[in-house]
């Protein structure tokens, strides 16, 4: 398994240091562009949500993001302190674990109608929680 950690500070220009590992580590495992950017959407998103409302813009927290990736799914972790999520996982990230049980998915398949960006980038999983005053978030895409 490839792993990267990065440190960022809670800045809307710093948010790009992580996408670009992201995309780089991808890249050179051969991986589609279509999965590639559904992870560097999810992952962009999520981070402008916790520069905004964990940070509210204070540039001096840090963020700690972990990119990992095994030829069988991208898994990406965010560590922050700031405040909790109010909203719901499925409000920040669509992923498929998060979408109602009635609501079926066919894999990587652009539907005929058309939808929101958001909805066009799906995860597979995401999931949250505060431990120990950090809110984690896992981001996972499988390949």
């Amino acid at each position: 398994m490839q792993t990267e950690s990065i440190t960022i500070h809670a800045a809307e220009p710093d948010i790009i240091l992580p996408t670009t590992h992201l995309r780089e580590l991808l890249t050179a495992n051969h991986v589609s562009e279509e999965i590639i950017k559904s992870c560097e959407t999810a992952l962009a998103d999520l981070l402008k949500k916790i520069v905004i409302d964990g940070y509210q813009n204070d540039e001096q927290q840090l963020i700690t993001v972990n990119i990992s990736y095994n030829g069988k799914g991208v898994y990406i972790e965010t560590q922050d302190e700031g405040m909790p999520s109010d909203d719901p996982a499925h409000h920040v990230i669509t992923a498929k674990n998060l979408l109602p049980p009635d609501v079926e998915i066919k894999s990587d398949v652009q539907p005929a109608q058309p939808e929101t960006e958001k909805q066009e980038h799906i995860l597979d999983e995401v999931w949250y929680e505060v431990a120990m005053g950090k809110n984690i978030w896992q981001l996972i895409k499988y390949i």
